[in-house]
């Protein structure tokens, strides 16, 4: 009897061994699985190509992945995720930013060029400077070739995502900008300057030797959830940084705030800033709207790079229901878009794979990124000292 329940025991041990080294065969095999099952899972993965040129994409990155590096294999799933062309598709592995290796300088896009935003103090006088290439690649090109790697639906949530890569050795030497991770990168600057730079982690950047090129922030930026103050002569900014509630500060309790400030003065000027709100629930600022339709008054709505999903039904909300007009850049997120996140996990390297379930399509009027009645065009040496060029062409100044 002891004899048949030790084979059993043993049978069972290898059936789960078998099991799971189905699940940890190898990166081929996972590589295999995020692609069966986001095809599989996502509202509509073929939104923009169809399944036979997936196949071949997926063949193409298959090539040699067991021999890539932990960063590699990183971009080459990414890569594939990118063919959905969908924001909110994305592959999160917080472990992976340990293995990659930076230039100790921030390069961010201001409109559509890059410039040094911060880095170390030895590299002092370069803050500023606009950045024309990376190893003689221009930065126009870099951006397409990073656009196969990042899944985006528009070119400003690209240029975002991008703005955490560009000085990023590992990313550049897969999307082929960089002889390899390791190897120092070559910036042109505008000006005709050049700068050698070597790459390191980033873990060992000291972080009390970080300066920054900009000298003050603007005075009207609010960090907190949403605010209403009175700026200029006769002016109300409504800061609404994110479609949620305060705990500490209910937006009920907001809303009937602001309607007794309404109602205690005739304003000029009404400015509802959304240029730094990422979303959430839009009917939250429904009963806002409603107050602000009443009002008799200049009517302006700030919206940017960082304004996404629900917070770009504000915006339009704003101009089609209460008569206000857009002013700034296009948005970073798209009105009709993909979304309602669900995820998958992949069992060898435990990275979590985001993905959509559903399509929104909130406007028949709009599509894409929506654009500003009143753009304003990014000026470098006012971003970098602070000037807020939004609220000041509101205010007339």
């Amino acid at each position: 009897m002891k004899s048949y329940i030790k084979k059993g025991i043993l049978i069972l041990i290898i059936l789960t061994l078998v099991t799971l080294s189905s699940l940890f065969a190898g990166r081929i095999e996972e590589f295999e699985y995020l692609k069966t099952t986001i095809e599989k899972s996502h509202k509509n993965f073929f939104n923009t190509i169809d399944k036979e040129e997936c196949d071949e994409v997926y063949k193409a990155l298959s090539k040699d992945i067991e021999a890539m590096s932990y960063s590699e294999y990183y971009f080459t799933l990414s890569s594939y995720l990118a063919l959905s062309h969908d924001s909110h598709t994305s592959l999160e592995a917080y472990d992976i930013y340990s293995y990659f290796l930076c230039f100790p300088l921030q390069l961010n896009y201001i409109g559509d060029k890059v410039y040094v935003v911060s880095g170390l103090k030895d590299y002092s006088s370069y803050m500023g400077k606009e950045v024309s290439a990376i190893n003689g690649i221009a930065i126009k090109e870099i951006e397409e070739r990073g656009s196969i790697v990042i899944p985006h639906d528009t070119t400003v949530y690209l240029r975002l995502w991008l703005n955490n890569q560009l000085n990023n050795t590992s990313f550049l030497s897969f999307i082929g900008v960089a002889e390899s991770e390791e190897s120092d990168v070559s910036l042109s600057f505008s000006d005709g300057s050049v700068l050698s730079i070597k790459p390191g982690l980033s873990s060992a950047i000291d972080r009390n030797n970080l300066i920054s090129a900009i000298s003050s922030y603007s005075p009207y930026i609010y960090r907190g959830y949403y605010r209403a103050i009175e700026i200029g002569e006769d002016t109300l900014l409504i800061s609404y940084n994110t479609c949620s509630d305060n705990p500490d500060y209910p937006i009920k309790d907001f809303t009937k705030d602001l309607k007794k400030v309404l109602s205690a003065k005739n304003y000029k000027k009404i400015i509802v800033d959304l240029r730094y709100n990422g979303g959430g629930n839009s009917a939250l600022f429904d009963p806002i709207i409603k107050l602000l339709k009443k009002e008799k008054c200049e009517k302006y709505c700030l919206i940017g790079e960082n304004t996404f999903s629900s917070a770009i039904l504000n915006a339009v909300s704003l101009k089609d229901i209460a008569g206000f007009t857009l002013v700034g850049s296009p948005t970073g997120g798209s009105i009709n878009h993909y979304g309602e996140l669900k995820s998958f996990t992949l069992p060898e390297t435990g990275w979590e794979v985001y993905y959509s379930s559903k399509y929104f399509k909130l406007s028949k009027k709009y599509e894409g990124s929506i654009i500003p009645d009143i753009p304003i065009e990014k000026d470098v040496s006012l971003y970098f000292s602070g000037y807020d060029k939004e609220i000041e062409y509101c205010l007339g100044l």
